[in-house]
């Protein structure tokens, strides 16, 4: 057995922490409730990527170029006027609204509702949107490998969509028409993230930073959901919560700083370490770290029908992002 190299342990590093902060994320949503946990998190992962990306500029060269694309210093024909076109920037600041804020918005009304570990499940079939998506709108291929992936991870997730599970000791089971709502949430931030990722792609292909890209996205997020927010009175009380429940707020901070932030990092090194594909099927294994985290958290032990099928939907997963690979 080949031993992990440095991208696929930053990729296998990644998933767990994002499971974690997911999980974190789960009992604020409950305790705080989806528009506050976004409005609060929103500037919080800007501050905390803001300076990741300054000490990239200071000390690494970075910007809002990567180094040699068309259009950043010292590239070919650069006179100092190059950068990402405006489609780009549009396509990047829609991805953050629609990628970022309303996803995370659908998403944890759907944890809300249905738990974390089902709605994590339900949204990794975004990476079958993507690809649907991706053969759509930029012709990208999917093969017949690709295609059994798609069928596999989705009936996997149906699978599990499908079993009631086991609730806490003295907790009432969910009816029906709740768990369908909670799912058809997560499901809603699934089309969101999906469609984000799509709309990112414009402008990285351009050459654009990752780090910047991600730190603009972030910017327009706030930018339309704070004053949202001012205008329907929800920003007052998410603002309380600063001050009057440090605890909770505490918790935000470590949950932003283990996900938005070392995770997403970790995601880059494996990106940049390893191939693709593999570092996409190693992080894709958030949905089975998310099993035994949420059961230590919530004692929501899930049946085993609900562990086979999110095995079953991470092997669908594992071929879609493989096709290319093997």
């Amino acid at each position: 057995m080949p031993a992990l190299g440095t991208g696929e342990i930053a990729a296998l590093s990644t998933a767990a922490l994002w499971a974690v902060s997911c999980q974190i994320h789960a009992i604020l949503s409950r305790r705080l409730g989806p528009h506050t946990l976004i409005l609060l998190r929103l500037p919080i992962c800007i501050v905390m990527f803001g300076a990741w990306w300054g000490a990239s500029v200071l000390f690494f060269g970075g910007g809002v170029m990567v180094p040699g694309a068309p259009g950043s210093p010292g590239s070919p024909g650069w006179m100092g006027t190059g950068g990402p076109s405006p489609l780009a920037l549009g396509a990047l600041a829609l991805s953050g609204v629609v990628g970022v804020a309303l996803c995370d918005l659908l998403f944890y009304s759907g944890v809300v509702l249905v738990g974390a570990r089902v709605a994590l499940l339900v949204q990794s079939l975004s990476t079958v949107i993507t690809a649907v998506l991706g053969y759509l709108l930029l012709g990208e291929a999917i093969g017949p490998m690709g295609i059994a992936g798609i069928l596999i991870a989705t009936a996997g997730v149906a699978w599990v969509v499908g079993d009631s599970g086991t609730v806490p000791e003295g907790a009432v089971p969910l009816s029906r028409a709740v768990r369908l709502r909670g799912v058809g949430l997560a499901f809603a931030s699934a089309l969101a993230l999906s469609s984000g990722m799509v709309l990112s792609k414009q402008g990285l292909s351009e050459g654009v930073d990752p780090l910047f890209a991600a730190l603009l996205r972030m910017v327009v997020a706030m930018g339309v959901f704070w004053p949202t927010a001012m205008l329907t009175g929800r920003l007052r009380p998410a603002l309380g919560v600063v001050r009057g429940d440090r605890h909770n707020f505490r918790l935000l901070l470590a949950a932003s700083l283990i996900g938005p932030v070392v995770g997403v990092w970790l995601s880059l090194v494996a990106i940049g370490a390893t191939q693709t594909g593999i570092a996409a099927t190693l992080i894709g294994l958030e949905p089975i770290f998310i099993i035994p985290v949420a059961a230590m958290v919530e004692r929501r032990w899930p049946t085993p029908r609900a562990i086979a099928g999110a095995g079953i939907a991470f092997a669908g997963t594992a071929l879609l992002c493989l096709r290319n690979v093997l």
